[in-house]
């Protein structure tokens, strides 16, 4: 897991993919993958509302148990489930927040993002070809993350492992409903969809997939590479990153100092500045994701 430098955070070189002119099929999406590798910061804007400046794209794993096989709830992890994500991580920085019981709310967000679908393994090499086209389907998906969880790993040389914790709750991974499957796997080309989400009715997100700062290729090629074995195995899920709009907002300034403090004073400034953000998530809260031709999903917060 690691965070890869990028000269300029500017939308990618590729060719759309639109579902109403390029020969494809749309099936049900199913979901059994051995390996979720995620990726983050890869949307100009999403950067910027971030601190993240150029510094993406970010590449971490998620726990396939994060999957939402049933239903249509998410629960909010409780105090006890966030400390015990941490404590898998650092069994001292738990015993430091052990005074915090009854202030350590998840600070739950959303991010609708395109997933991929690998439909038959990938190797590094492989992705390596300008030329290669990758066999994948591309579907709609919701990477729910705590950032309380997320925050504590700033400036840690571990700080991807705490992304992975803060994003694999159970439920954290939403599908969304459908499978777009190219008739030929594409080179340098990307489905060509516009990602929008909304809570309790009130827009947040809207994102158009082509503005992505790298292709799909290119994502899986780093997802690829981060992956011990080299490969990406059919089955395996990578989503792509989500566009602007997430209700945890940093700026550039804030972050760099933020990445100085210790842990518990980063905490302590997440939750000075979000704990009552209206626009974090919280039981009862009725999220819709939409991706076009990919289908919509709906959740609520439990």
């Amino acid at each position: 897991m690691r965070l890869l430098k990028t000269p300029q955070a500017q939308p990618a070189v590729m060719r759309a993919l639109n579902p109403n002119r390029t020969p494809g099929r749309l099936v049900p999406l199913e979901l059994a993958p051995r390996h979720v590798h995620a990726l983050g910061l890869t949307y100009a804007a999403h950067i910027n509302e971030t601190g993240g400046e150029a510094d993406g794209p970010a590449i971490f794993t998620k726990d396939p148990s994060s999957l939402l096989h049933e239903g249509d709830t998410v629960k909010s992890p409780s105090h006890d489930a966030l400390l015990m994500a941490v404590e898998r991580l650092d069994a001292r920085l738990v015993a430091s927040l052990a005074g915090r019981s009854s202030a350590l709310p998840p600070l739950l967000d959303y991010e609708v993002e395109l997933g991929l679908l690998l439909l038959e393994d990938a190797r590094a090499a492989d992705l390596e070809r300008p030329g290669f086209a990758p066999p994948v389907g591309y579907f709609l998906a919701n990477d729910v993350t705590a950032r309380s969880v997320q925050v504590l790993g700033e400036g840690r040389p571990d700080r991807m492992a705490f992304w992975c914790a803060a994003k694999s709750f159970p439920g954290f991974l939403v599908p969304g409903p459908l499978l777009w499957v190219p008739e030929t796997p594409q080179a340098a080309a990307c489905l060509d969809v516009t990602l929008s989400l909304s809570v309790n009715g009130e827009p947040r997100q809207q994102g158009r997939t082509m503005d992505l700062i790298l292709s799909p290729r290119e994502l899986l090629l780093q997802a690829a590479r981060a992956a011990s074995s080299g490969v990406l195995e059919k089955g395996d899920v990578v989503l792509t990153g989500t566009p602007s709009g997430v209700a945890f907002t940093v700026p550039s300034w804030k972050r760099r100092v933020g990445a100085l403090l210790p842990a518990s004073a980063r905490l302590s400034a997440a939750l000075r500045a979000h704990a009552r953000n209206p626009r974090m998530l919280k039981p009862g809260d009725v999220v819709e994701m939409d991706g076009g031709v990919l289908g919509r999903r709906r959740f609520t917060i439990g």
